[in-house]
């Protein structure tokens, strides 16, 4: 049996996905405190509310309630070294995540492909809204519905999935 990860890093623009349509939720009944948000990504959220994404202070909430986890500053010089290479291929978020989930043996939830090409070399397990999706109407949590259903309104907010339907994947 596959022990489950102590950890998962999320990058904005997956919390992001969830969020804005209403279903920030589900990760907090999925993840719970394994759920991790870093000190970057929480800048990059707050930057989100500042520019007008009302929904995305759900994020903020969490954190700040401890409902879902707050991970540390990256402070050993390793530590830095390594986030300091991936900015320069990456975002602030995406990096942070990328060498926390090194550093603890977590996983990087992210769609931005670069990211998940950094984690692949890295050997770091990774996901993304697709396969958070997939993963809660395979359990149960939703149905394929409504997995269909959050997938068309993440689409009609913005989001860019190669699939339009999560009973596709």
């Amino acid at each position: 049996m596959r022990r489950r990860p102590a950890a998962y890093f999320f990058d904005t623009v997956t919390l992001s996905n969830f969020a804005l349509v209403g279903r920030f939720g589900l990760l907090i009944e999925r993840y719970g405190t394994r759920l991790q948000v870093t000190p970057e990504v929480l800048d990059e959220v707050t930057e989100g509310v500042m520019a007008g994404y009302d929904a995305l202070h759900e994020i903020e909430d969490a954190v700040a309630d401890g409902v879902v986890g707050r991970a540390g500053v990256l402070t050993a010089p390793a530590d830095r070294q390594a986030y300091a290479e991936l900015l320069r291929i990456l975002g602030a978020g995406e990096a942070s995540c990328i060498v926390h989930a090194a550093a603890h043996g977590g996983v990087v939830v992210s769609d931005d492909r670069t990211a998940r090409l950094c984690c692949g070399e890295r050997g770091i397990d990774v996901s993304g809204t697709l396969g958070i999706l997939k993963a809660c109407s395979v359990d149960g949590s939703i149905t394929q519905d409504e997995a269909d259903s959050i997938l068309q309104a993440m689409i009609d907010a913005g989001y860019y999935s190669p699939v339009r339907r999560i009973s596709d994947i």
